[in-house]
């Protein structure tokens, strides 16, 4: 792939990404100096998309974080997104110059451009050259020049593969860490980069991650693993850059926080919200300038914070917009990249655009993540979008060797719910830790009834009829019949005495069910604020609560299609500790995405004797005395299901994940020695 096609690809999703967008409001309140205003759930108009894509292309998510806010009514006014509240359909806003709108009213938010700061870095030759040139080492990392090795000796409870990443990763001139659900991945990267830091006084890390909030979880690790690992007098070199953390997350941190002058900070916040608009060139210019020296003053506020860490952590979208100032950092000599070591966490997040294009910054780069998990957020349907921005690092990641590191042990799900994950998608290779396994305590948490279902049921689908709808109220598909039986299951629940409303969580991919799930149990009595969650499986990564129930409201839809999909079921089930419920109709349990699930489940504890298929080949009657019998073909064991019109070919289910393996009659009559 050239660097003409990496342009082709930014130039295509930055047509495809709105310069800003229209929600109703439906309600503002003030909260101190800030302002908390809540949106209508999918009602918006996204500038310069056709009607039809706004509902999909325009929904609140993580690229408003940082937004400018504009209205017209009731008083002219701007401000500036503080925080986000996605489940909530909310933004926080400081420094607003008026009140924000009420009910029935218009809010515009105008999204931060990271995207602009990607088109110039793809557009300074040398640089994106330079960056090009790394793309080999993903697929065939280099070994590092040798360092002080890391035993994590102050861990003792490192399990094994943890233990490993700190042995083999640093290694590495590129190295991923590999974390799927509960085990352990954020806790690793923190106790990693402490050891680093601790054992090279002179590194200097960049830690960069795909939210905020993942910012403030990966940083605050690091420094829990200072402390434990009583290396105090090195968290003072950790610094947390940017405007949008959440500062209650760094109560007793508060050393990591930004230094810059937080008159200059508000300030900045009320010129960026306050843009004119673009037919008035005389003001955009003043503008302009105004925001530029601003501007400058911060930079040379967060220069001296640079300079001064050892660590420094921000979001990829900062770092992105940055780029110069970290380029500038390098004092070792011309070319030399500035940080020794280059961290991307959530790394599966961030596109392999942006990847590249920071990834000269550091000599070494880690990977931590899940590719298994939710992929970048793409709106262009270009392929060469689909290329560079649909894809995540890990898409070249090598498939073994030492700069990869699994880890393999979970202390989240109970046993059975593990078991399915682990099959399903991570190739059986996802177990239970022996540590979790050996304590009276985690397994009697997840041994627990729920209403009609005994404790030692912790997988369970739970069928419905009806099929799925478009919502006109609330601008997306619902399924009414699913929504119902998930209310009653949470009341049943809740009235049992023995599940208190934090330890339930209701997920869906679709909004509309989201609203429709939460006015029922409304009418239940039952208020999201006391503690039930009902959220979108995208909002749910990092989560994770007792019992989860699942609803897909209709499989059959385009979206639930995609390989995007997988990766949001994935999500869904491995947020449960004790038991999932999976609300499927017929149509639900048929499609490609859930069909693999719903027959390893099936088949999970089939106790048929098992018929060599080489054995029935050597019958007159095959294939067709194969049918629904039990079998082995090589190392798959399953069940055959289906037959070709023509008897040329078998589908073999396999027990362990649910998938359809086609086979040729021909060649299993040639292993039993007869003539095809």
């Amino acid at each position: 792939m050239s660097l003409a096609d990496l342009r082709a690809a930014l130039d295509a999703e930055l047509a495809a990404t709105p310069e800003y967008y229209d929600f109703k409001v439906l309600r503002s309140e003030r909260e101190g100096a800030l302002w908390r205003v809540t949106l209508e759930p999918g009602y918006v108009f996204a500038e310069g998309q056709p009607p039809g894509q706004a509902a999909a292309l325009g929904l609140l998510d993580d690229s408003l974080d940082g937004a400018s806010a504009w209205w017209g009514a009731p008083v002219k006014g701007h401000a500036s997104v503080l925080a986000l509240r996605l489940e909530e359909d909310q933004l926080l806003l400081q420094n607003a110059s008026s009140a924000p709108p009420g009910p029935e009213q218009l809010i515009r938010l105008y999204p931060p451009r990271f995207l602009k700061a990607l088109v110039e870095a793809a557009w300074d030759t040398p640089w994106a050259e330079a960056a090009l040139a790394l793309r080999p080492a993903l697929s065939r990392p280099e070994a590092a020049p040798p360092g002080p090795a890391l035993s994590g000796a102050p861990f003792r409870w490192l399990r094994e593969a943890q233990r490993r990443a700190l042995q083999t990763l640093p290694t590495q001139r590129c190295g991923y860490l590999w974390g799927p659900p509960g085990t352990g991945k954020t806790t690793t990267l923190g106790v990693l980069l402490a050891e680093y830091l601790d054992s090279r006084p002179t590194a200097r890390i960049l830690l960069v991650s795909a939210t905020n909030q993942a910012v403030d979880q990966a940083l605050i690790a690091v420094d829990k693993a200072l402390q434990k690992g009583r290396r105090e007098a090195l968290r003072g070199a950790l610094q947390r850059l940017g405007t949008r953390f959440d500062p209650a997350a760094y109560e007793g941190r508060e050393h990591l926080l930004p230094g810059s002058d937080p008159a200059l900070l508000a300030t900045l916040s009320r010129v960026e919200a306050a843009r004119p608009r673009s037919g008035d060139a005389q003001a955009l210019k003043a503008w302009s300038d105004r925001l530029a020296g601003l501007r400058e003053q911060q930079r040379a506020d967060t220069r001296r914070a640079l300079r001064q860490a050892r660590l420094a952590a921000m979001t990829a979208s900062r770092a992105t917009a940055g780029l110069g100032l970290l380029r500038s950092l390098d004092e070792r000599g011309a070319g030399e990249p500035p940080f020794d070591l280059l961290v991307f966490d959530e790394a599966s997040q961030l596109s392999l655009a942006q990847t590249l294009l920071l990834m000269p910054l550091g000599a070494a780069a880690l990977f931590a993540g899940d590719p298994q998990q939710l992929a970048p957020v793409l709106r262009s349907r270009e392929p060469a979008a689909q290329r560079w921005l649909g894809r995540s690092a890990f898409a070249d990641m090598p498939h073994q060797g030492p700069s990869v590191v699994l880890l393999d042990e979970q202390s989240r799900m109970a046993p059975p719910i593990c078991a399915l994950v682990s099959e399903v998608f991570y190739e059986g290779a996802l177990k239970v830790a022996t540590d979790a396994l050996q304590t009276p305590e985690w397994l009697a948490r997840r041994q627990r009834p729920l209403a009609d279902l005994p404790a030692a049921d912790h997988v369970i689908v739970r069928p419905v009829k009806g099929p799925g709808r478009w919502s006109a109220q609330d601008h997306g598909p619902q399924r009414p019949a699913s929504a119902e039986a998930v209310v009653e299951a949470v009341a049943l629940a809740l009235e049992s005495g023995t599940w208190q409303p934090r330890e339930l969580v209701v997920l869906t991919p679709f909004r509309a069910q989201r609203a429709l799930i939460r006015r029922g149990l409304e009418a239940r009595g039952i208020a999201e604020a006391e503690g039930v969650r009902v959220s979108t499986v995208h909002r749910a990564q990092g989560s994770e609560a007792p019992v989860v129930f699942f609803d897909p409201v209709d499989a059959k839809l385009p979206f639930l299609q995609t390989q995007d999909a997988r990766r949001l079921l994935n999500v869904a089930l491995s947020r449960a500790q004790a038991k999932v419920l999976l609300y499927l109709s017929d149509a639900d349990a048929a499609s490609p995405l859930l069909a693999p699930l719903v027959q390893r489940l099936r088949l999970a504890d089939d106790r048929r004797a098992v018929i060599p298929l080489q054995v029935l080949a050597a019958a007159p009657a095959f294939p067709r005395n194969a049918l629904g019998l039990r079998v082995s073909a090589g190392r798959v064991t399953g069940e055959v299901q289906r037959l070709s019109p023509d008897g040329r070919q078998l589908w073999l289910v396999n027990e362990r994940n649910g998938a359809a393996l086609p086979l040729d009659a021909a060649f299993w009559r040639a292993k039993a020695g007869l003539a095809s």
